[in-house]
């Protein structure tokens, strides 16, 4: 081996051909110029005047987070998982690795909805837009946004949440310039070459004439070779429903998603100040309306216990709804607005008997599996990665939401408190956040594909979120 670092060294002049990303806790300088200051003005934006000594170690924590995993890495220059793609910091969800270890030091595409709603909170728009640009900017180049801004995952994206996020960004205060319209610019690209690709000449499409025709404005995940890469696709990757479906079925998250940026872009040009285009938004509220009518007649299950919004099989002779327990399916049509107030109170219901622990709500059930369209358990290496009994933090953000869209505000602060319970007593215990948790506590987390990783970018912007709805500041 000594001869092959020499041969590197004589070839590249160095041995070491990945260096430490840089990292920029002077982005955090919104909420002040030392630590002290921004630990003490988050908790004031988070907490008002509720704060205590033991919040305040919580708080401490995630400033130390937010300062160490923000980092910025050269355009295109090797990082530990390939080339990377993003121009500007990013937050990365576990902060950088030191290449020895297995960690998440990128910029993850369905993280970073979730990680900007914390940043915003804390007043981070600057740093928040940034990331969207990281990912609109690598569609400008590759036309593709991955799941992940380093160059291996180009090959498959995340489900496509800038909209969303740029709306967030909007209704926090964010100036309306040149960057906004470029990144709805984009986001409408996408949207035509990506998911909703009927006849654009793509051979590997996502939606076919036969099934236009036969389910409308609806879209599926692309057809992959492995349905890993498929689950990647999900957001929820490594999961049992793609593990077995791969990319022949219809999914509730995926297309819900697309509904509220159709909802979004609608909105955004009916906005004299924003986009103020009546063409556009009238354009966008007629297919917000075919997309609401497909879904309903496609995705609404009335059969036995598993009444609720269910995936869509595609399999040939194997056609109709996925008798499984998948929060996702029960939580994203509330989150975007899809539910009828009818199918809004039957989901709660659902989340109370079936995915409901004493910390919170179980990625998939035990009882929807039983006598369904796969009862057996999974195994290799989707194992209990987004199945029961995990509890992750970015779905129980979409779930409280999504209560509180239809009026159930208690029922969702009841889900905010028992979860901030438990996480706030596991920090004790560990020292910081994870990634994921166990929905109750009679059962313990699994670690799934890679283990429970510490940080972690969603679970502070959850716990943010949380803390200050609970708080009312």
């Amino acid at each position: 081996m000594d001869d092959l670092l020499k041969l590197r060294q004589l070839l590249l002049q160095k041995v070491t051909i990945v260096d430490q990303p840089k990292t920029r806790g002077d982005l955090y300088q919104f909420l002040g110029n030392t630590k002290e200051e921004r630990v003490a003005n988050l908790m004031k934006k988070i907490l008002g005047d509720m704060g205590t000594e033991n919040k305040k170690k919580i708080f401490q924590y995630i400033i130390d987070f937010w300062e160490r995993s923000t980092i910025e890495v050269p355009y295109k220059a090797p990082e530990f998982k390939g080339v990377n793609l993003a121009k500007r910091p990013f937050l990365a969800p576990t902060g950088s690795n030191d290449g020895e270890h297995f960690a998440f030091g990128e910029q993850y595409r369905w993280d970073t909805f979730f990680q900007n709603r914390g940043l915003i909170l804390a007043g981070g728009l600057d740093l928040a837009l940034g990331q969207l640009l990281n990912l609109t900017d690598v569609f400008e180049e590759f036309k593709r946004i991955p799941n992940a801004l380093v160059t291996p995952f180009l090959s498959r994206p995340q489900p496509p949440f800038e909209m969303a996020g740029l709306m967030d960004l909007l209704s926090a205060g964010l100036s309306f310039d040149g960057q906004v319209s470029n990144i709805v610019k984009v986001v409408e690209e996408e949207l035509v070459t990506e998911w909703l690709d009927y006849k654009s000449g793509k051979q590997n499409h996502r939606q076919s004439q036969e099934m236009v025709e036969k389910y409308g404005m609806l879209t599926r995940y692309e057809p992959h070779s492995n349905p890993f890469m498929v689950g990647c696709e999900d957001g929820k990757d490594h999961n049992w429903i793609t593990a077995t479906y791969s990319y022949e079925f219809l999914p509730v998250q995926l297309n819900a998603i697309l509904y509220g940026t159709f909802t979004s872009l609608q909105q955004y040009y009916s906005s004299p100040v924003w986009g103020n285009n009546t063409e556009k938004a009238t354009l966008y509220d007629s297919l917000r309306k075919q997309m609401l009518g497909d879904f309903q007649k496609t995705f609404w299950c009335d059969t036995g216990k598993w009444a609720g919004f269910r995936d869509y099989s595609l399999l040939k002779g194997k056609e109709g709804h996925i008798l499984y327990g998948d929060l996702s399916a029960e939580i994203f049509p509330l989150f975007f607005k899809l539910a009828t107030p009818e199918q809004a109170e039957k989901t709660k219901i659902n989340l109370e008997t079936f995915y409901k622990g004493d910390i919170g709500l179980s990625s998939t059930s035990l009882e929807l599996r039983n006598g369904g369209s796969i009862p057996q358990e999974p195994v290799g290496p989707w194992k209990f990665q987004w199945e029961y009994p995990n509890c992750w933090p970015p779905l129980m953000m979409i779930a409280v939401e999504g209560l509180k869209n239809y009026g159930f505000v208690k029922e969702a602060r009841g889900y905010e408190q028992n979860w901030i319970t438990h996480v706030e007593k596991e920090f004790e215990n560990r020292g910081g956040f994870a990634e994921k948790y166990p929905f109750s506590t009679q059962t313990k987390v699994e670690p799934g594909y890679y283990g429970n990783m510490k940080g972690f970018g969603w679970t502070i912007a959850t716990y943010l979120s949380f803390m200050k709805d609970l708080t009312g500041v």
